[in-house]
Order: structure tokens, then C-alpha cells, then sequence
């Protein structure tokens, strides 16, 4: 599992960019957390800012487009959460991090993260955040 779209504030449907290119060379998964660097999709890093979710899976090749859901405001997501829980990883949190993998929020990095938590699911070890660091606010 990965991140996915849950719902939006507003009802809103989620909006996506097909129209950027991938970085060279690097491999997506669907529902990894990108960013932009260079003007290019490339893997979201822990403490940086997320522009969105990788909507399909792309095996690495050259100046190939990656179509991505956007983080908007109001939209909130499902996902994993990896790594052993800091204690203040609960509800109401609003610095959670992204993970190395980019596929799930590392609940032990609290501290400057781009990710607002709503629910843990302690059973699943999932969670469901906002994207409050977004590339496109």
C-alpha cells in the first residue's frame, strides 16, 4: 500500500499533472509522494515539501511524463505508516514526515514534516494525513 486519495474538504475531485516530465533514470510506484527538482518529478525526500502522488507506476527510462495527483487543499490520504511510533504521533500532529521509501509517512520523524494526521489506525498501521507543505498551495 501507498498513498492514496481519500476525500476532499470541498468535495472537490482530485486534479492531476501529466504534463511534467520524470526525472531521468528513476523508477515510480503508484502512490509514491513526489516533488519537483530541476522542473522534474523526482522521489519526495524526508522534511521536504510534497507536490503530490505518483498515479501510475513507471519503470526508469529518459524524458518520460508521470502522471500525478496533486495535493490541494482540503484533500486528505490514506497510507502506511512505517518505523516505531513517537509518542506525539497522533491526531492532531502536524509535522509527521514522509518515509525514505516515499510510499508511507515515518511515524517516527515528528518534526518538520509535511504531513498533518487526522486518524492512526494502530490495528493496520495506517494513517490518514494532509499534505500542509505543498509545492502548489
Amino acid at each position: 500500500m501507498a498513498f492514496k486519495f481519500a476525500f476532499n474538504d470541498y468535495g472537490a475531485p482530485t486534479h492531476h499533472i501529466s504534463s511534467i516530465l520524470a526525472t531521468n533514470s528513476e523508477a515510480f510506484v503508484l502512490g509514491e509522494a513526489v516533488k519537483l527538482a530541476s522542473g522534474r518529478w523526482t522521489k519526495a525526500t524526508n522534511g521536504a515539501s510534497v507536490a503530490g502522488f505518483a498515479n501510475q507506476t513507471l519503470a526508469a527510462g529518459t524524458d518520460q511524463y508521470l502522471d500525478v495527483v496533486i495535493a490541494r487543499e482540503g484533500d486528505w490520504f490514506d497510507a502506511p505508516y512505517t518505523g516505531t511510533a513517537d509518542a506525539t504521533f497522533l491526531p492532531g500532529l502536524t509535522t509527521a514526515d514522509v518515509s525514505t521509501d516515499g510510499l508511507s509517512v515515518l511515524s517516527s520523524d515528528v518534526t518538520g514534516g509535511p504531513f498533518s494526521v487526522l486518524e492512526v489506525n494502530t490495528n493496520k498501521t495506517t494513517c490518514r494525513v494532509k499534505v500542509k507543505l505543498r509545492t502548489f498551495s
